[in-house]
C-alpha cells in the first residue's frame, strides 16, 4: 500500500513539474514576442520620424488642405528613331512603373538600347534561361 502511495505521489509531482515547465516556456515565449513587437514599433517610429518633415507652428494653425488629384498627362505617342513600336514602349513603361510602385512619380524621357556587349558567359546564361520559354512558344 505504501508503494502505491509513493508511486502516486511521484506521478503527481511529475505532472506538476511538467505543467510548470510548460507554463514557464510559454511565459518566456510571450515575453520574447512582446519584446520583439516593442522593438519593431520603436524602429518603425524612428524610421518614419526621419521621413516626415517637421511642421512649423504656422502650418499647424492652418486647416489641412484637401488633396487635389492632379490630371494624368496623356501618353506621348512618338518614338524618335522608329526602332521600337508603341507596344514595346508601353511594356517597358509598365515595367518601370511596377518597379517603382511605392507612389513615386516616374517620367520616362527616353528608351535606348544598352551599350556594351555581353560576355560569352552572360550570353550563354541568357540563352539557357530563355530556351524553356521558346520551347513552350512563349517567345
Amino acid at each position: 500500500m505504501s508503494n502505491q502511495l509513493v508511486a502516486a505521489a511521484e506521478a503527481n509531482m511529475s505532472v506538476i513539474i511538467l505543467i510548470t515547465g510548460f507554463a514557464v516556456v510559454f511565459a518566456v515565449l510571450l515575453l520574447l514576442i512582446g519584446i520583439i513587437k516593442l522593438y519593431s514599433v520603436i524602429v518603425y517610429n524612428a524610421q518614419n520620424r526621419a521621413k516626415k518633415p517637421k511642421k512649423s507652428k504656422e502650418s499647424a494653425d492652418t486647416a489641412p488642405a484637401t488633396p487635389v488629384s492632379e490630371p494624368i498627362p496623356a501618353p506621348v505617342q512618338t518614338v524618335s528613331d522608329g526602332s521600337l513600336d508603341l507596344q514595346t514602349v508601353a511594356v517597358i513603361t509598365a515595367a518601370v512603373e511596377a518597379f517603382y510602385s511605392d507612389n513615386n512619380k516616374v517620367r520616362i524621357t527616353g528608351i535606348r538600347r544598352a551599350t556594351g556587349a555581353r560576355s560569352e558567359w552572360a550570353t550563354a546564361g541568357v540563352r539557357e534561361s530563355i530556351a524553356p520559354m521558346r520551347s513552350e512558344g512563349l517567345l
